[in-house]
């Protein structure tokens, strides 16, 4: 990419605040999930939290990812296999992602410029379709 490519820009404007995003979205799934629980405990124990906002900054370094490749093709090949395989043996249920992937949006949308966000937005679209429940009832 060019330096001053739209693209690049998007991303050395998310991943300084990937950590935060990743922190607001924990506790808004928290609260949207008050009480779920997973292998490893409810979603605000200190060992599901660390790993829980682990997840979500991979996923927006995922995003990443997508933009600069102009592709969700590691996603297809990483990223959702993974979540194939470790999530449901963890008890953690689909709606969760899709919640989590909402609310990376949402903070994106508050946190970014415009022309940053629409970089993302169709990733975040390909994202939240390829892990939505529909898919994974099928699965």
């Amino acid at each position: 990419h060019p330096y001053y490519s739209p693209t690049l820009t998007a991303v050395q404007n998310l991943l300084p605040i990937s950590t935060r995003i990743a922190h607001a979205v924990h506790k808004q799934v928290s609260r949207q999930h008050t009480g779920y629980t997973t292998h490893n405990g409810t979603l605000t124990s200190p060992t599901v939290k660390i790993s829980s906002i682990r997840d979500i900054e991979m996923f927006q370094v995922y995003l990443c990812l997508c933009a600069l490749e102009d592709s969700i093709q590691s996603v297809q090949r990483e990223l959702f296999p993974l979540c194939v395989m470790l999530y449901p043996r963890l008890h953690v249920k689909w709606q969760l992602v899709q919640d989590m992937l909402q609310a990376i949006g949402w903070e994106m949308h508050d946190r970014l410029s415009p022309n940053d966000v629409a970089t993302f937005l169709p990733y975040l679209s390909s994202l939240t379709e390829m892990f939505s429940c529909d898919v994974f009832q099928t699965a």
